[in-house]
């Protein structure tokens, strides 16, 4: 498999573990502004950050297979 698909692989892993770590602390905080929002703070300190390693890590092979072209 080619570096450039391997990092749109890993740009999709990213992108979905930012989702799963933001979507809910964003839906706690606009429909339930009162309730304490533990899972959901919990879940962005420890996916969300994971996300965005995979999303640079993604860029970073993507732009390396595309200059290898």
């Amino acid at each position: 498999m080619r570096l450039s698909r391997w990092g749109i692989a890993f740009m999709q892993l990213g992108a979905l573990l930012l989702a799963i770590g933001l979507l809910p602390l964003v839906v706690m905080a606009t429909l339930f502004p009162g309730a304490p929002a533990l899972v959901a703070v919990l879940l962005s300190l420890s996916v969300a950050p994971l996300g965005c390693l995979c999303v640079v890590a993604g860029l970073i092979m993507w732009g390396i297979g595309r200059f290898r072209r």
